[in-house]
């Protein structure tokens, strides 16, 4: 693994795509580039996306790969076993500081600073010219289709969607959000390393969906949910209360069918039938099929029980 030292932030031309009320949308090379052999290195995205019965949107990497000239075949392979031995270590979940310093870098310069090594900084400066010449074109004009085509009901709904989940969370918005579109991602093809900042997988086939919009705001709910916010505290004393350990997850699980009803539910004005992240790709999916999760959670979203009811009524359940 690659150790950390003090960041050198420097400005960066714009990698800029457009921006909304609450979020800001990027294109960066340099975070494409480490996804991209971050990937291949791993295959951790292929083998998830396979067994959720998904496949990568077909950009035709595989055959530039396979057609790559001999020097350029060294070089990229050189860049895979690098990834390999000295950066999947790493996931890329945990990554968010390493990613700052990613996109804070010259877009067509070599990057000068060595934070992370000075061998990290040769490895991407030389694969930097392969990746641009031969893969970058097509990954940036995906990467900003995805986002044309939702940015709109973006706009449209996120004052109603995040004015409910401050409602939900009882914590008030106090930040802007950089949302990284990448070809490739992690495992779950979206994911915030750190809370200002969400990664989004443009190759995933279930984020040119309704799911995108969901995931930009169950991602960003993430600011709402903070240890300190209300709903978070409602379960910690609730759990005092009743003399039990509260589950680890179950912040989180409650945050992503919340979230998800909220997108659901404003979606649905817009004549959108949105089926949910817990329901299409099964994350925590034990809570999404227990009924009495639902049911809580249903009737703290519609009022019916207050936030302290909420969290009882959830640590009561067996």
């Amino acid at each position: 693994m690659l150790f950390l030292s003090t960041v050198c932030i420097c400005q960066p031309e714009t990698d800029l795509i457009t921006t909304s009320k609450y979020f800001s949308f990027h294109n960066n090379s340099w975070m494409n580039l480490h996804h991209f052999f971050y990937e291949r290195a791993s295959n951790r995205q292929r083998t998830h996306l396979q067994n959720d019965g998904e496949k990568f949107i077909e950009l035709g990497d595989s055959l530039k790969i396979a057609s790559l000239s001999a020097h350029d075949k060294i070089i990229f392979d050189q860049g895979v076993k690098f990834y390999k031995e000295k950066i999947i270590d790493q996931a890329l979940l945990n990554s968010g500081r390493i990613f700052k310093w990613l996109q804070a870098q010259p877009h067509n310069n070599k990057i000068i600073d060595t934070t992370y090594s000075k061998e990290f900084t040769q490895m991407l400066n030389k694969l930097d010219p392969i990746y641009k010449k031969h893969f970058w074109a097509k990954h940036q004009a995906h990467n900003e289709k995805l986002v044309d085509d939702y940015i709109v009901l973006i706009r449209n709904l996120e004052d109603e969607i995040i004015s409910k989940m401050e409602n939900l969370s009882g914590y008030q918005w106090k930040d802007s959000v950089r949302i990284d579109i990448t070809t490739y991602g992690n495992w779950a093809g979206a994911y915030s390393p750190s809370l200002n900042n969400i990664v989004i997988s443009s190759i995933d086939p279930l984020m040119h969906s309704s799911l995108f919009i969901e995931f930009v705001f169950h991602e960003s709910s993430h600011l709402l949910f903070l240890r300190n916010s209300p709903f978070r505290q409602a379960l910690n004393t609730a759990a005092e209360k009743l003399s039990v350990d509260q589950p680890r997850n179950l912040w989180h699980a409650a945050m992503f069918y919340l979230s998800g009803m909220a997108t659901k539910d404003a979606l649905l004005a817009h004549d959108i039938d949105h089926g949910m992240i817990m329901e299409r790709k099964g994350v925590f999916s034990t809570y999404f099929k227990d009924a009495d999760f639902k049911r809580i959670l249903n009737n703290y979203y519609d009022t019916t029980i207050d936030l302290n009811a909420m969290a009882t009524e959830l640590l009561q359940l067996k």
